[in-house]
């Protein structure tokens, strides 16, 4: 058997089997999602998906040591501190999950991890390349510093906010994870590998496709933790300070990210027009979108999952081109653009239903015998 269908295979029966075996720990201690207004679910759920996927990566690499071409570097080392840096963002969703951590106690951790992980593996974003057509945009030491802190706390919540439905996140991570090869060109290695197979494991629960495992949750812990894997591979081939070499230009990284940003975006722009604030959840997001018009949660998922491979699809087709970053730059924009029009059309026509039920439900419940 190759080693990429051991590390595979391995991947898979080791998260259904933490799954497994948290499971019951987690409800113990209080460590589950109960069902609210924001939150649609039977019953309380336990939030061990990302506890799983972790110690799933953590536990292959303990066994193989070192990453293959396609991670962040061929070196035990580097994959080394990559697992630190998640773990602790581990930590941090399970005691957020836990706890409800403030706004301020979660960002200023994450910071700490982002500042963690350029530090340790000198991943710094200084060069964003030609993107407006008037030459390569460079960064200062002290100013890539803190945009690189950005990108990263940016990427890992953009990822968290879009962890509203089953299956819907790990999608979109799947779907991320495979252009991220077809962008690079580089073959699949040790984290890609047992992330792909630990999602699909956790698909299994998540999506109870196994009566013999118990339905569970990325949580918080999950969710920043694929969203911290996405940015640090997608940094690793754009900075070219892990590895020395880059395989794709900042600008064209942009389009792997392109829902879970979108997303993020726009939500946070509703927030900021409505006078609400930027950072309060609520039900504006893409997946409370397609609820509204009433879809089922399988249609959503198969429709979203179609919107996410769009920017990707996108992407990949001007890289080939030889696109310049310029247009490049233009499109994402106009792309972006697009969807804000399409997605404020949809929340119109939501509403209207809404609306309209509304009053439907007044009218059978106001009978003709009521009035008499």
């Amino acid at each position: 058997m190759s080693p990429t269908l051991l590390q595979a295979t391995l991947a898979f029966t080791l998260t259904l089997f933490f799954i497994w075996a948290l499971s019951p720990i987690a409800i113990r201690l209080g460590l589950v999602d109960a069902p609210n207004q924001r939150k649609q679910h039977e019953g309380h759920v336990p939030l061990v998906g990302g506890i799983a996927i972790y110690l799933a990566l953590l536990s292959n690499s303990m066994v193989w040591g070192q990453t293959h071409p396609g991670g962040l570097a061929e070196q035990t080392d580097v994959l080394t501190l990559f697992m630190t840096a998640g773990g602790m963002l581990v930590v941090l969703g399970i005691v957020d999950d836990r706890f409800n951590l403030s706004v301020f106690t979660r960002t200023l951790a994450e910071i700490g991890v982002a500042l963690f992980l350029i530090e340790s593996l000198d991943l710094r974003l200084a060069n964003l390349g030609d993107f407006l057509g008037l030459g390569s945009v460079r960064l200062s030491g002290w100013l890539s510093y803190p945009f690189t802190v950005l990108v990263i706390f940016v990427v890992i919540n953009a990822y968290n906010m879009l962890d509203g439905m089953d299956g819907l996140l790990g999608v979109i991570v799947l779907i991320t994870l495979f252009a991220f090869h077809l962008f690079t060109g580089l073959s699949p290695g040790l984290i890609t590998i047992v992330i792909s197979s630990a999602l699909v494991a956790f698909l299994t629960s998540n999506l109870g496709l196994a009566p013999f495992i118990p339905k569970s949750f990325l949580g918080d812990a999950g969710s920043k933790l694929l969203g911290l894997i996405v940015v640090a591979l997608t940094l690793s081939v754009t900075s070219a300070q892990v590895g020395g070499v880059r395989y794709i230009q900042p600008i064209t990284a942009a389009y792997l990210l392109g829902l879970p940003l979108f997303d993020m975006a726009l939500t946070t722009l509703r927030r900021v027009l409505k006078g609400k604030s930027p950072i309060r959840a609520d039900n504006t997001h893409i997946h409370h979108l397609l609820r509204e018009l009433g879809l089922s949660d399988k249609r959503a998922l198969f429709l979203i999952g179609s919107v996410g491979v769009a920017p990707p699809f996108l992407g990949l087709m001007l890289a080939r081109a030889g696109t310049p970053e310029s247009y490049q730059f233009s499109i994402l924009v106009g792309a972006f653009i697009l969807y804000c029009i399409v997605m404020s059309q949809a929340w119109h026509i939501a509403r209207k239903r809404a609306r309209q039920v509304a009053v439907n439900q007044i009218t059978i419940e106001i009978s003709p015998t009521d009035i008499a």
